[in-house]
């Protein structure tokens, strides 16, 4: 289970809207200071999402809280919006390809690019009616896990003050 600290914006019945910190991994990484993604890190600061989570226990506005998120929710859906594209995209070259040997066409390189970015149409539109399918269901969904202790918020990346 990934878990991540939130603040509770508002309740709506057993669903609550949390802003959590998009936060980076490059506190942790050992070549900062050759490195871009730490350079746009540090220039663009914290960035806040807010998201709906399943709320199974009793919160209310301003709880800090600790998310958690199955993994495999985590992994599946990052190889659906970063691999499958890509392989579509590869899918779409390899097919025009083929289909211009197999009919002895000269395509362009044109028809080539143009099919594999219809390819790539095609897996944005997956995507978007596989997401909107499972935007419902409770599997695919953050669920509020406890409220946090003091040392957890403590130890949380979260911009609260602890008082």
């Amino acid at each position: 289970m990934i878990k991540q600290t939130a603040v509770v914006t508002r309740v709506e019945g057993d669903v609550a809207y949390v802003k959590t910190v998009r936060e980076s991994t490059c506190g942790q990484c050992g070549v900062q200071k050759g490195c871009g993604t730490s350079v746009f890190s540090k220039v663009l600061g914290n960035k806040f999402s807010e998201l709906k989570a399943l709320s199974p226990i009793l919160v209310e506005e301003g709880d800090v809280v600790i998310l958690g998120l199955r993994e495999s929710v985590l992994i599946s859906s990052a190889l659906k919006m970063y691999l499958f594209p890509l392989l579509m995209m590869f899918a779409g070259a390899l097919v025009a390809t083929s289909i211009s040997e197999l009919f002895d066409l000269a395509l362009a390189q044109g028809w080539v690019i143009l099919s594999s970015f219809a390819w790539l149409a095609l897996a944005f539109g997956y995507i978007k009616h596989t997401s909107r399918q499972h935007e419902g269901d409770s599997k695919y969904q953050p669920v509020i896990l406890s409220k946090a202790t003091l040392s957890e918020i403590k130890a949380s990346r979260f911009p609260i003050e602890v008082v």
